[in-house]
């Protein structure tokens, strides 16, 4: 039995600590499916037309899955039986039958003592859709040649239909949650339960049942002792086909680094690799670094972490990346560690990372001088699985104000309003809110407002990143594959898209014999005069976003402006560009 392709997904894991509480993003489509258990509920209320003779399907699978909603919404389930295929069309008929359709075929019993005696459950219904293909215009399409809705059984109530094997269904991320509480010792009846409570499902409840459960359990453990040494064997082979990519770049590209580490069996460990056009990159706009490590392998259990920066346009630079072993602090410190010996020793004024208690202390460690800041995006992308369930109908309401507390500016005002905040929605003792607070120092605009973030903050720039990397990691790929589509996205200039918006700030400047304090938003006129000087720049916003977008329009005018030197890093302007302009990596200017 051959082993599936290298998976990647994101990481499930709750940063609270806690291995039984685990992440399901908001918005993501890989998650939100986390249970077929609403979509099984929308199906019996969703208007579901008797099916017709005539009626045209653009495939036999749309067919199908026309035919089993009605049959779901009508007390029964269906079965594919017969199909006929021909030479020039393949197979031109199809036939879905009620499942209680036809009559067992007596089988030889079993030479045991006890044998079971089960009553079969079939017994000759008429119920039928046969379907026939057409071709029309040179296009496949399928229309209901016969229909029957005659059945000669009693036809089930909703709460019963849903326990027909055919609507039984295990989804994936409740698969990987069932697998991981059974590696942990968990009895199949614990599971259940441990899963109705983390979904707020009633007892009995789910599109599945205790039985089935068991029987993925004893599936998947039988899958897994066949697939241990193929899957071993394979992790080896793609980690030194990995390797000899790394070597093979680096004989073209001599900027270009990579290392790894090997475990007491000389077995690769970690690898990490930064690209050469990246590392000079690294030179001019390395004053904040963006590390990202929501992505995980399931199959090797390897922990993605990837590094990227952003230049004087907006774009995001994808400087490297680096496989862990595990998430222990260990393995973060040596990531670090190689990532700025890559970078000749110079650590960035910033890095942004998400919530992960080992990669908090390794940043300590290694990077002293440096401000370590949680992205805000990680941190509301999670407040749904945390707080949606016991907040029930006032979650909005919540997250609402959870956005205005947010960008509070003033530390006094902002830890006054978030006790404010978790006493109204009653959530002083809730571990989610605690470990927020804990961290507020890391997100909360008040704290960081100083820091220099190149706008990394925004919330586009982080859906930017996970849309890059989704698309980048989406396929069943070996680590080579993996790394190329990665490289070729570095060389071939697919970088992340840029975006803009304004941020309210105050700008007091002098106009002639005039002094003005403008708001946001900001419209010079050129009549206004052919010279404007910057006085002061009041909102501090340069610090975090290298100059603040107010500046923007009085650059556009066609006047002159004179801008104090402190107020603008040279490097970050528009009309800044790589010496090196031999190698066009980096996005034109827009």
């Amino acid at each position: 039995m051959k082993p599936s392709n290298n998976i990647w997904i994101q990481r499930q894991q709750c940063p609270c600590g806690d291995w039984k509480c685990y992440i399901k993003y908001e918005g993501d489509d890989q998650t939100s499916a986390s249970s077929q258990l609403g979509r099984s509920e929308t199906t019996s209320t969703e208007l579901v037309f008797t099916p017709y003779v005539g009626q045209i399907f653009k495939s036999d699978d749309d067919a199908f899955e026309y035919y089993s909603n009605f049959a779901r919404k009508n007390g029964f389930s269906i079965r594919k039986a017969r199909s006929t295929e021909s030479q020039h069309l393949g197979i031109y008929r199809r036939d879905f039958v009620c499942y209680r359709s036809g009559f067992n075929q007596p089988r030889k019993k079993a030479n045991v003592e006890h044998p079971r005696d089960r009553k079969s459950i079939r017994c000759g219904c008429d119920a039928k859709l046969y379907l026939t293909k057409e071709i029309v215009d040179g296009l496949a399409q399928w229309y209901v040649s016969q229909f029957s809705n005659v059945h000669n059984h009693e036809l089930l109530e909703d709460d019963q239909v849903r326990l027909l094997p055919a609507y039984r269904k295990i989804q994936e991320a409740d698969q990987e949650r069932i697998l991981l509480l059974s590696k942990a010792g968990f009895p199949i009846n614990r599971i259940v339960k441990v899963l109705e409570l983390e979904k707020g499902v009633q007892p009995g409840h789910f599109p599945f049942i205790e039985k089935d459960v068991r029987n993925f359990v004893r599936t998947c453990k039988k899958t897994v002792q066949e697939n241990d040494a193929l899957l071993t064997e394979k992790r080896e082979n793609d980690t030194l086909e990995l390797l000899e990519a790394c070597k093979s770049v680096a004989e073209r590209d001599p900027d270009f680094a990579y290392d790894y580490t090997t475990d007491e069996n000389q077995k690769v460990e970690n690898i990490a690799w930064l690209y050469g056009d990246s590392v000079r990159a690294y030179t001019l706009y390395g004053d904040v670094v963006t590390f990202d490590t929501t992505y995980r392998s399931i199959t090797y259990g390897l922990l993605l972490g990837v590094w990227f920066g952003m230049d004087n346009h907006g774009k995001a630079i994808l400087y490297g990346c680096v496989l862990l072993q595990d998430e222990s602090s260990h393995s973060f410190t040596w990531a670090l560690q190689t990532f700025v010996r890559f970078i000749k020793g110079r650590h960035p004024q910033t890095i942004v990372t998400d919530m992960e208690l080992a990669l908090r202390d390794a940043i300590a460690r290694e990077l002293p001088n440096t401000k370590h800041v949680v992205c805000i995006w990680h941190i509301l992308s999670k407040l749904s699985s945390w707080l949606s369930s016991p907040l029930g109908s006032r979650y909005e309401d919540f997250k609402a104000e959870f956005d205005l507390l947010c960008h509070e500016k003033n530390v006094e005002d902002f830890e006054h309003q978030w006790n404010l905040l978790v006493a109204r929605y009653e959530l002083v003792t809730d571990k989610h809110m605690a470990l927020l607070f804990s961290y507020r120092g890391f997100w909360s605009i008040s704290y960081i407002r100083g820091s220099f973030l190149a706008r990394t903050m925004a919330p586009e720039f982080s859906q930017s990143l996970h849309t890059f990397l989704k698309r980048i990691l989406g396929g069943q790929t070996c680590l080579q594959a993996s790394f190329e589509q990665v490289y070729w996205s570095v060389v071939s200039k697919i970088f992340l898209s840029s975006f803009c918006y304004l941020i309210d700030c105050i700008l007091d400047f002098v106009c002639g014999s005039c002094r003005l304090v403008l708001l946001q938003p900001l419209e010079i006129k050129p009549e206004m005069g052919r010279g404007i000087c910057i006085s002061r720049h009041a909102c501090q916003l340069k610090n975090m976003h290298a100059v603040c977008l107010h500046l923007m329009p009085l650059m556009c005018c066609s006047m002159k402006l004179y801008c104090r030197c402190n107020m603008l890093y040279k490097k970050w302007q528009m009309d800044h560009i790589l010496s090196n302009t031999s190698r066009k990596w980096m996005a034109n200017v827009l």
